[in-house]
């Protein structure tokens, strides 16, 4: 039994419920109200809950929701709090700072023509969720044109800030209108996968040991080919060959992006791996691929890394260290910079939404760029 007592800071309304937001299921699986802990005489708070022996939890403390998450002393992002469970312990933790609820709650923030389809069930995955497809601009006008299809992970994000992680969406419609509309790209059609509780494993291609989760990617795999794009390709007037089907994603989304077109390079011929989390497993996947990377020779690639990958990744040398080692097999594979692949190393880039959204326009432009 693992038992959390947590002090606030002191201008913290009496009456204001704290909560303990984590990467377990007995946590919420990241939901912002996960384990509600109960004020104390003493003015702390105190929760108890049973989790698994050896499995890391990766955790913040709210105030039920992501506007309202903790921070350092000067109102930051602070990294996420790890305890590897080793038997009944009890935890202490100071809060320095929240995070301020805003006067409303983001508001639904799409642009153009977005068609949700709820509850799509996976028979491989066997779990359901949302799709959300961006429109092209005069799509029923042009009922003859047919259009290259971007895949996009962490779905929920990419659109809508009222449904994204702390109210940041990456403003992927907006920024798809604004370079169609300036012919500066071709017009393209946008699916946003929304993810599940399942998230972890869903986007790890192999079980982490130190991380006690992960490893199921080839599911996910096979309900993205096997079933969401042909109900795309039937639905919507796409171009479903390969060279003009692309995937993208970010941390963990990234990983799988690459994984999936490791393994399924008839079906992407475009990959964007922004900040992704390449240290998975011990840097695993890099291993293997360097002694497989044939199947990068038709497929054109985006990779970025921010130079402050600090929130849930790894540490700056480390991961800029990570994302290097990758353009060295990109070169060893005979790609050409510029041409087959692009690597960013953003100044002062950071592992959130709001940092992703600011370089999403350059991944269109790679992509889809009119030349």
């Amino acid at each position: 039994m693992i038992e959390f007592v947590v002090a606030v800071p002191a201008d913290t309304d009496p009456a204001a419920q704290v909560w303990l937001a984590g990467s377990l299921e007995a946590v919420g699986s990241w939901r912002a109200d996960g384990l509600c802990l109960e004020r104390q005489p003493d003015g702390r708070y105190r929760g108890t809950i049973r989790l698994p022996v050896g499995r890391p939890l990766e955790y913040k403390i709210t105030r039920g929701s992501w506007a309202t998450v903790e921070k350092d002393a000067r109102g930051g992002e602070i990294a996420n709090r790890l305890l590897t469970v080793e038997g009944d312990a009890k935890v202490e933790i100071k809060v320095a700072s929240w995070g301020r609820q805003p006067a409303t709650q983001p508001r639904p923030s799409v642009s153009g023509d977005i068609r949700y389809h709820h509850e799509f069930a996976s028979r491989h995955l066997k779990n359901q969720r949302t799709l959300a497809v961006y429109l092209p601009p005069d799509y029923d006008r042009h009922p003859d044109a047919r259009y290259p299809v971007l895949y996009l992970h962490d779905g929920q994000n990419v659109f809508d800030a009222a449904t994204s992680f702390l109210g940041v969406e990456w403003q992927a419609d907006e920024t798809a209108e604004r370079l169609i509309r300036a012919g500066r790209i071709h017009p393209l059609i946008m699916v946003g996968v929304y993810n599940t509780p399942k998230r972890v494993d869903e986007y790890t291609f192999c079980r982490d040991e130190r991380r006690q989760a992960g490893g199921d990617a080839r599911n996910y795999a096979r309900f993205l080919v096997e079933e969401v794009k042909p109900f795309i390709d039937r639905t919507y007037r796409t171009r479903p060959g390969r060279e003009d089907t692309a995937v993208a994603g970010s941390s963990l989304g990234g990983l799988v992006s690459l994984c999936l077109c490791r393994w399924h390079p008839e079906t992407f011929s475009m990959c964007g791996a922004l900040s992704p989390s390449l240290m998975w497993a011990d840097r695993r996947l890099l291993k293997e691929c360097r002694e497989d990377h044939a199947w990068m020779k038709r497929t054109r690639f985006w990779l970025d890394m921010g130079t402050l990958e600090t929130r849930q990744i790894a540490t700056y040398n480390t991961a800029i260290a990570d994302a290097r080692a990758w353009v060295g097999l990109f070169d060893e594979a005979g790609l050409i910079p510029g041409r087959d692949y692009y690597y960013a190393e953003v100044f002062e880039g950071e592992h959130n939404e709001a940092h992703w959204a600011a370089r999403f326009d350059k991944v269109l432009l790679f992509f889809f760029g009119k030349r």
